[in-house]
């Protein structure tokens, strides 16, 4: 694609720490809006390193990361970000939480409120605004965590492993929220995971990374709306098999 055309344009992108360890190298990643995006691969190759440069969180050693053809010199509001855990506060109720990007930098409204209620009734969670983190289950803050990335109508999302921990089910419920969300809101997103099944039934496209580098670049050849049923269809369990073949091997032999 034409990088004219990207939200998020990763060229040339190298990060080492402070010893002059590499972390990063040399990649060129380009996410068109709307489109969502996933990186997989092993512990420690790199995926939240690139997910950090992607929020301005770190600065890249050589190369530029660009939002929309800007240069991203620090974490932007056009981009929501949803760590690993739901990091909600716990002396706050739900939709205050939800509320908390909006209150952090200016006065909350009546129709802040209205919005951060339709975003909770859209991940089911509505009857629980009033409760604290503390008396949620780990779906539940997920799901609230989801709901406070989305209110200030971020037209990006950058996600680290949100549902790593959750079980099965909920798991699977979650990752049909997210997409039926970003999918209301054309939202771009660039998602990290482990889970090869998540990155192929959540992604249009799917990188493997690898001791810093990117293994492989596939697109996902599967149709939308994705539902239970898709997860068991023979064309994603051959996407599954190819991402998989992409993580065993060494980069020369995936690129």
């Amino acid at each position: 694609m034409s990088t004219d055309d990207a939200f998020f344009s990763v060229n040339g992108v190298s990060y080492a720490y402070a010893d002059g360890t590499e972390v990063l190298s040399a990649i060129d990643w380009h996410i068109p809006a709307g489109a969502f995006h996933c990186l997989v691969g092993r512990s420690g190759c790199g995926k939240t390193t690139l997910l950090k440069l992607a929020a301005g969180l770190l600065q890249p050693t050589k190369g530029q990361v660009q939002i929309e053809g800007h240069m991203v010199h620090g974490p932007s509001p056009k981009v929501g970000f949803v760590f690993q855990t739901p990091a909600l506060l716990e002396w706050l109720p739900v939709i205050d939480n939800v509320l908390l990007p909006i209150s952090l930098h200016r006065r909350v409204l009546a129709d802040d409120r209205e919005t951060a209620r339709g975003l909770l009734d859209l991940v089911g969670i509505a009857d629980l605004a009033g409760r604290y983190p503390g008396q949620l289950s780990g779906g539940q803050q997920s799901r609230a965590a989801l709901a406070r990335a989305l209110v200030a109508s971020p037209p990006a999302l950058l996600m680290d492993e949100p549902f790593a921990a959750l079980d099965a089910i909920t798991r699977e419920e979650l990752q049909d929220d997210l997409l039926r969300l970003v999918s209301l809101r054309q939202t771009t997103v660039l998602f990290v995971t482990h889970d090869i099944a998540e990155a192929v039934y959540l992604g249009d496209r799917v990188a493997v990374m690898d001791r810093g580098r990117i293994a492989l670049a596939a697109s996902v050849e599967l149709p939308r709306p994705r539902n239970t049923n898709s997860r068991y269809d023979q064309q994603f369990t051959a996407q599954c098999q190819h991402i998989r073949a992409a993580m065993a091997r060494p980069v020369a032999e995936a690129a």
